[in-house]
């Protein structure tokens, strides 16, 4: 079985970015030397690669002499790389309007049970539509209680679930019975969930440590409608449960 960990980050990067850190990961430490005999490329182009690896934060450098290279494991990896991209959104978008007002709110998810309370919250405030996209796995009661007030209240509620098996298919019978439709799509790698096309999380899914989910929350409209779009993409594809 492949370690998930060591197979996520890298649909994050190019193929060269690929090759050196699958490499990295499978030693504890390459100078630049080591790493561009390893796979037949000028070290000039190892030195580029790693430097956007660093940036990326999913690898670091010692100071010795030859300087050496080390990948940077699992969720920490995925933290630093998220704290960058939030930070690189904040400076390419206004995050105001001139009067002082919001455009765009963005707050860190750092597990399953903080992604949960967040989206119970925002669940019981929506007036329209939550979509959304989950592992499967069980749901508290308090979960599905705000489920099912939201679709008491004319909420149209739609899920796409990732696994199957006899555990949670109970769970999806209940979630049918308070109003929620419920479609299959597996292998999506994500948690998401979108709030009125105004309010996205955006969520990792690692199977083999299932209370894993560094993301964001995004309080931005157009985000919303394009993450909105590819729900409803794969919605229509979905396996009926």
């Amino acid at each position: 079985m492949l370690n998930y960990a060591k197979t996520m980050p890298v649909k994050l990067f190019s193929r060269q970015e690929t090759d050196v850190y699958k490499l990295l990961l499978e030693h504890q430490s390459l100078t630049a030397k080591d790493i561009a005999e390893r796979l037949n490329i000028f070290p000039n182009t190892v030195y580029r690669t790693v430097k956007q690896l660093i940036q990326l934060g999913f690898v670091q450098q010692n100071y010795a002499y030859p300087v050496e290279y080390e990948a940077i494991h699992g969720v920490e990896g995925l933290e630093l790389y998220s704290a960058m991209v939030s930070q690189h959104f904040l400076e390419e978008f206004p995050t105001k309007h001139r009067d002082g007002s919001k455009i765009l709110n963005i707050s860190f998810i750092r597990n399953r049970e903080d992604l949960r309370k967040n989206t119970d919250r925002d669940v019981s405030s929506a007036k329209q539509t939550v979509n959304f996209i989950v592992s499967g796995l069980e749901v508290p009661a308090e979960s599905i209680l705000t489920y099912k007030l939201a679709a008491d209240r004319g909420v149209d509620i739609r899920v796409l679930i990732q696994r199957l098996d006899d555990t949670s298919t109970p769970m999806f019978q209940r979630w049918k019975r308070i109003g929620v439709k419920v479609k299959y799509f597996p292998n999506m790698e994500a948690r998401i969930f979108i709030i009125d096309e105004e309010i996205v999380y955006f969520t990792s899914y690692n199977p083999e440590h299932k209370d894993e989910a560094i993301g964001m929350r995004f309080d931005y409209a157009p985000y919303a409608k394009i993450m909105d779009e590819l729900f409803n993409l794969r919605w229509k594809t979905a396996q009926s449960i």
